[in-house]
């Protein structure tokens, strides 16, 4: 099985497990700062509700992560881009509501806590995800090939082994450090045939241009077919 189900049945697990000791166990402990209030404030807590909005909230994430999970089995490729989104939204969009069961005193802090949070996250993973998402420039300098944005890699000519341009990325096998969301790939990934590779790719595009060298492999696409072809032809010239 591959490591994104494990993750997805962890994490799944994990909220229906806690779901299950606040609403069952009344174990309200486990709720972040409740265990150090003053006895009235978890009493007053506990009677508007929060706690116990806190495992349904927990319960409600659970139960909408397990019914996206068959997606994938439909060949919808982004089943845990999905989850990872609505895990979010309902997380931080029900603590903003929680907000209101707050104690009288402390209602707006909270809710303002819950609103900088949500923008902060939300905000800080949409700015990965642009930057991640965005094709890499490349130039061709006297003696180089350099590739700038996330992962940016200087490539000597003088280290280039061969290239050539492949129908396919051949089978990603796992990420050792990089960025990988829904059809990109930066960083360094294991490649089926190919071990510890430098990945620069948008999988949808084809041609994927395979650059060997004398440290590791290196697969990169541009924004269009052309864009990598011209990259090839470039590199031959170069590379003599």
């Amino acid at each position: 099985m591959p490591l994104i189900f494990w993750t997805q049945l962890f994490l799944i697990g994990l909220f229906a497990f806690f779901a299950y000791l606040i609403l069952n166990r009344r174990a309200y402990l486990f709720i972040s700062g409740f265990a150090t209030r003053p006895e009235k404030e978890q009493e007053q807590l506990i009677k508007n509700g929060y706690p116990q909005g806190v495992g349904r909230l927990f319960l409600i994430i659970a139960a909408g992560l397990l019914l996206l999970m068959p997606l994938g089995m439909t060949g919808f490729r982004y089943t845990f881009e999905l989850q990872m989104a609505y895990m979010l939204l309902m997380l931080f969009g029900g603590l903003i509501l929680l907000s209101r069961r707050e104690v009288p005193h402390k209602r707006k802090r909270a809710l303002r806590t819950s609103v900088i949070m949500a923008a902060v996250v939300i905000g800080g993973i949409s700015a990965l995800l642009f930057t991640g998402a965005r094709q890499p420039d490349v130039t061709f300098g006297d003696s180089a090939m350099e590739i700038s944005g996330m992962y940016g890699e200087t490539i000597p000519y003088s280290d280039i082994r061969s290239m050539k341009l492949l129908d396919d990325l051949p089978e990603v096998r796992y990420k050792e450090n990089g960025f990988g969301f829904a059809d990109y790939a930066k960083g360094r990934f294991s490649v089926e045939g190919h071990g510890s590779s430098l990945l620069f790719v948008d999988t949808k595009q084809s041609p994927v241009l395979l650059i060997e060298t004398a440290g590791r492999p290196v697969f990169i696409t541009g924004d269009r077919p052309g864009e990598t072809k011209s990259w090839h032809r470039k590199l031959e010239q170069k590379v003599r």
